[in-house]
């Protein structure tokens, strides 16, 4: 695997700059300039209703930073993703002429390679938090991820934007599902048992009491 790096490369793009992530930000900047506008009606409204100049601005003003808390924060969580993706990733270009690469941020602020497998996280013991690791039989660790108690739901959102990232990428660089190969090996093992089954079961001499004795109620 790929040594994390100081900073992202020149040729990776953070997800919040992405075509795909630009609706949040409009979203952003709608909200912002109707929180203002509302602010500014409410205003002259109480003025109207015969509220003092002070009162009507401290309302007008409580209601436009409420407003401008919840939408900043709503759009930090998409901001804060920690997720980068190339000129060829699907989230950049519909069209993509080479090889996707997708890398994502640890909680040191260093960058490193996705890997090949899906992300998930799991709790870190010596650092307390989450670390991220491949989803795989032993879950080979890529860095430590969050310094957060519990999964929130950022969190939950922030992995399954990279989990998605991941499956584009292999989607345009012609990597097989890892989820669809367990489906076909699945599906191919339990019809090998259940051939196997009913090839030997004339075969077996089954020597269970329970069996023996539904057979004698026959």
């Amino acid at each position: 695997m790929d040594e994390a790096l100081g900073t992202l490369p020149a040729d990776m793009v953070p997800f919040i700059q992405t075509p795909v992530a630009q609706p949040f930000t409009r979203g952003r900047n709608v909200g912002l300039a109707s929180s203002t506008a509302l602010a500014t009606v409410l205003f002259f409204l109480l003025q109207w209703l015969a509220f003092s100049t002070t009162v009507a601005a401290g309302i007008a003003l409580l209601t436009l930073v409420i407003n401008i808390t919840v939408l900043v924060m709503r759009y930090q969580s998409h901001a804060s993703t920690p997720l980068a993706v190339n000129i060829n990733h699907p989230f950049m270009s519909d069209e993509p002429m080479g090889k996707a690469q997708v890398m994502v941020r640890l909680s040191d602020g260093r960058w490193c390679d996705a890997g090949p497998n899906r992300l998930r996280v799991i709790p870190d013991e010596l650092l307390g938090g989450f670390g991220l690791a491949q989803d795989t039989m032993d879950f080979p660790v890529l860095g430590h991820f969050s310094s957060l108690k519990q999964r929130t739901p950022t969190l939950v959102r922030h992995l399954a934007l990279i989990n998605q990232a991941i499956a584009l990428r292999d989607a345009v660089n012609g990597v097989p599902d890892p989820i669809d190969d367990a489906r076909e090996r699945e599906e191919m093992d339990s019809g090998l048992l259940e051939r196997s089954w009913f090839e030997e079961e004339g075969e077996l001499e089954v020597e269970s009491p329970l069996v023996a004795f539904f057979g004698r109620k026959e």
